[in-house]
């Protein structure tokens, strides 16, 4: 049986769900300086091939998360498609931009020629816990979230604001829930033991 502590992260986890219907302010008590020294914490301490850190992230809010997401609807041709960005733009109350430094990425591949094959996949591996870390640390804070990837709008909006050698991996959405999803179904997926 797990101990409480595993089953606070395990209740984390699992209370982490896709909340659209969310509303631009924050939860009472909650700053944008907690949610960015969270965010700060996780990219530190989550874990990268040799130590390589090349996870990186910026939080948007006010007039810059609202011009980006404006930039990002008008790169969509036709209405189809715009809902999601245009949700994102005028419900939630900011994003967390999260990046992989490629330059590192690229020094790491070129130190280690061996495994350079392995630092992409590495890299991709480790944005992937960053951002799920964030957002479940973002939902025990009380917020609501969901997770974007309109990558290449994204990267062309930013311009100048971030390094080129940055590659945008998503868009993390936040802002207070409105309403709850509905009931989550699961697939019988079983973890089985070989000895």
């Amino acid at each position: 049986m797990s101990s409480s502590a595993t089953q606070v992260y395990l209740n984390a986890i699992a209370n982490r769900r896709t909340i659209y219907n969310l509303d631009p302010t924050l939860p009472q008590n909650v700053y944008i300086e907690n949610i960015r020294d969270v965010v700060q914490s996780i990219l530190k301490n989550t874990p990268t091939a040799l130590n390589s850190q090349e996870n990186r992230a910026i939080i948007l809010t006010g007039d810059a998360h609202k011009k980006l997401w404006d930039a990002v609807i008008k790169a969509i041709p036709g209405e189809n498609g715009k809902k999601r960005p245009t949700s994102a733009r005028d419900e939630a109350y900011g994003c967390v931009i999260f990046f992989t430094e490629q330059d590192t990425v690229k020094k790491f591949q070129a130190d280690y020629p061996a495994a350079a094959d392995a630092f992409p996949v590495a890299a991709a591996a480790t944005t992937g816990a960053a951002q799920i870390n964030s957002w479940t640390a973002l939902e025990t804070m009380g917020l609501g979230c969901h997770l974007q990837h309109y990558n290449d709008a994204v990267k062309a909006a930013l311009g100048d604001l971030v390094p080129a050698a940055w590659t945008v991996n998503s868009q993390l959405c936040f802002g207070n829930t409105v309403m709850q999803p509905g009931e989550k179904t699961f697939i019988d997926n079983p973890v089985n033991i070989f000895n």
